[in-house]
């Protein structure tokens, strides 16, 4: 049986459908946008680069001494020969 002269011619099972894509759709824009906002962001702050910098062995514990101190201390450091 039709309703409407023919318009709703999916029916409940349409309707279902329909529903089902709404609901993904906004639950994929909500996983997204968590996603978005939650991300990781690169740190500017110079103790942070320098801990990441001794976590991937790119230098070793007396560098990272020496350049720590550099950093709190805010005086020139000698440049290395």
């Amino acid at each position: 049986m039709m309703w409407d002269d023919g318009h709703y011619y999916f029916g409940w099972p349409g309707m279902l459908l329909v529903m089902v894509v709404s609901w993904g759709l906004v639950g994929a824009a909500v996983y997204l946008g968590a996603r978005w906002l939650g991300r990781d962001r690169v740190s500017s702050d110079p103790l942070d680069i320098l801990d990441e910098r001794l976590a991937r062995g790119e230098i070793d514990v007396e560098e990272y001494t020496r350049l720590w101190q550099a950093i709190t201390d805010r005086r020139p450091v000698a440049r290395p020969r």
